[in-house]
């Protein structure tokens, strides 16, 4: 089924193209845009194809009419333009319903604000308590090998390094 494609092309701030193509698809159109302009590449050119479905087109010439005169009779199928009326939202209508306030709709809520300011350093390594890495520290001052201390513990070398560093353990 052909569809119907609205083109429009620029370049800089001179329209190139401004049309319409009707084919099967979004690439055919585009490889009318190139063939139009004569060029093999769109680098450097701004443009949108835009697919038109039928049944719009249907609806604003059904709109444009009924507009007129009168004497234009629009077809059935047609839907008028207009926007559905937001549904009521449910409420809770029981003796456990509390009349005096009912529930805020999601447009009344507002958001929580997050937290300004900066969290607290964690102390220590989630996972590990204090209490052993003080174990750790004891074992790496008599032993001074990060790879020793780390197999004796359990730990990666990068984990142990990376403490080492943060606590100033070489100092």
């Amino acid at each position: 089924m052909n569809k119907l494609y609205y083109i429009v092309c620029d370049d800089k701030e001179t329209n190139v193209f401004e049309g319409r193509f009707q084919g099967r698809t979004r690439g055919e159109a585009l490889k009318f845009l190139k063939q139009s302009i004569g060029r093999k590449t769109l680098n450097g050119l701004v443009f949108t194809i835009t697919e038109i479905p039928v049944p719009l087109i249907r609806e604003i010439v059904a709109e444009i009419l009924a507009g007129g005169d009168g004497n234009v009779t629009v077809a059935s199928n047609i839907v008028p333009l207009t926007r559905p009326e937001p549904e009521a939202s449910p409420g809770r209508y029981d003796a456990f319903a509390d009349a005096a306030e009912p529930e805020p709709t999601p447009a009344e809520v507002k958001p929580t604000k997050a937290k300004a300011s900066k969290p607290a350093k964690k102390v220590g390594n989630p996972g590990h308590g204090d209490e052993q890495w003080s174990q750790v520290k004891a074992y790496w001052t008599e032993c001074r090998s990060v790879k020793q201390t780390a197999d004796h513990f359990g730990l990666s070398p990068n984990t142990l390094k990376t403490r080492m560093r943060r606590e100033g353990w070489n100092q």
